[in-house]
């Protein structure tokens, strides 16, 4: 299990790649109900408050006494095997989100999943890809649009 120490109580950014592996229906707060098809999909967020990366990562991949984030509703069935994060004042999440969705086999899902107050237009920050989607080329271009070094911790 993943030692919440490991993570750093600053602001920052992260992703959570989640895998749905089969269709499932699921409501999602406001946003109603959406049909997802099994893949990977990578959640994309930022963590400027209290506790920082530490506090909202671990309430993501914890849970909460009620739901109250959009990834809340996915988190209950989905898996989560890693998170990436930058250490950041930056808000990253729009140019992460923006430049997975760009990628080969990027879908949205769900529409405005993650990002009703983003003001930079994105789409969502839920981008999800096929099962047959090459993870390792997702990475990689997250990476490059990271612009500083991300850091991968394995959840087990």
């Amino acid at each position: 299990m993943l030692d919440f120490r490991d993570l750093p109580a600053a602001h920052g950014a992260y992703v959570l790649p989640l895998i749905v592996s089969r269709p499932q229906s699921i409501t999602i707060g406001c946003l109603g109900q959406y049909r997802l098809p099994a893949g990977h999909y990578f959640y994309v967020g930022s963590a400027r408050g209290a506790g920082g990366l530490r506090a909202r990562v671990r309430r993501h991949l914890l849970g909460g006494a009620a739901p109250h984030w959009h990834i809340d509703y996915l988190r209950a069935g989905a898996e989560v095997h890693e998170v990436f994060y930058t250490v950041t004042d930056r808000a990253l999440e729009c140019e992460w989100s923006q430049a997975l969705a760009q990628l080969p086999q990027a879908f949205n899902p769900v529409p405005h999943f993650g990002a009703s107050d983003c003001r930079s237009g994105c789409a969502a920050h839920l981008i999800a890809f096929p099962c047959d989607a090459d993870i390792f080329n997702i990475q990689r271009a997250l990476g490059r649009a990271a612009h500083t070094p991300l850091v991968q911790l394995h959840v087990h």
